[in-house]
């Protein structure tokens, strides 16, 4: 039987991440999906795990992409699949065993074309739980201001449309998901918020690079491709900080470290006000 979900995930080594975003797939309430895994050419165990999890899974596929991009990768993905509707998952996210189920029933009953869904932080810390929340009100702003946005690690879209749109802009180095979002508001597609937490989003990226770049870089980044499009410069993207090495690697600047200390004693007053 066709698959009604085609989840494309890209990879970079994620030997780590994969297997625990793989068993959530296998715990899925919904399972008329096929899973694809596009990897850049791991160095890593990520290609073990994939086979590994052909045993336990019945429709995953492995693709050996010969460029290591993100965009580039999830498009390949699309390409491949078979699905109506394409999900694209990071390897670092995760999803409640409801996940699947609630983008069926919703697209059952309203047909919607484009979705996303309410997020969760990764880990228990109050702060960052706070983010996740500023973050899922944030995507209805942009929808208020008809820029919608759907995160890419959590973008679900009926795969006729993105092939003709022609997927993610893999000149992009940032925002691409914001950049594809309004490329469909464009075409007269509307996104639709499923206003309950159904993925973990993971903070790695904010932990390792730091609060406030992260912050600057992304507000940036979304306010230029607001009012100018998209975004090609390189020294602002993150490209090449894609797979899971970056994250094993200690690089933070000075400066970094410095602002870094600034919000940490915001982050522990927050913490401490929550407690009391």
């Amino acid at each position: 039987m066709k698959p009604f979900f085609s989840i494309v995930i890209p990879t970079l080594n994620e030997e780590l991440f994969l297997p625990k975003l793989l068993d959530d797939l296998i715990t899925q309430k919904e399972n008329n999906y096929e899973i694809i895994i596009v990897d850049g050419k791991s160095k890593d165990g990520t290609i073990e795990v994939v086979n590994k999890y052909k045993k336990k899974l019945k429709l995953i596929k492995l693709i050996e992409s010969n460029k290591r991009n993100l965009c580039f990768q999830r498009n390949l993905g699309a390409q491949n699949s078979i699905g109506e509707y394409l999900v694209f998952l990071d390897a670092d996210s995760r999803i409640y065993k409801s996940y699947l189920y609630e983008l069926k029933k919703t697209i059952d009953k309203y047909s919607y074309l484009f979705l996303t869904t309410y997020q969760l932080s990764d880990d228990r810390d109050n702060f960052n739980i706070l983010l996740s929340q500023i973050a899922n009100y944030g995507l209805e702003i942009l929808k208020l201001l008809n820029k919608q946005m759907a995160p890419g690690y959590n973008f679900v879209i009926f795969k006729d449309i993105f092939i003709k749109l022609k997927g993610f802009n893999e000149k992009t180095t940032i925002s691409e998901d914001h950049d594809l979002s309004i490329r469909i508001e464009k075409a007269g597609i509307k996104l639709h918020i499923i206003p309950k937490k159904l993925l973990k989003w993971s903070l790695r990226r904010i932990k390792k690079d730091g609060y406030l770049n992260i912050f600057i870089k992304y507000g940036i980044a979304s306010f230029y491709t607001i009012l100018l499009g998209e975004i090609t410069d390189k020294k602002l993207g993150y490209q090449s900080q894609m797979g899971g090495h970056y994250f094993k690697e200690s690089n933070i600047k000075k400066a970094d470290i410095k602002l870094q200390k600034y919000l940490n004693n915001i982050k522990n007053l927050f913490n401490k006000l929550i407690q009391d």
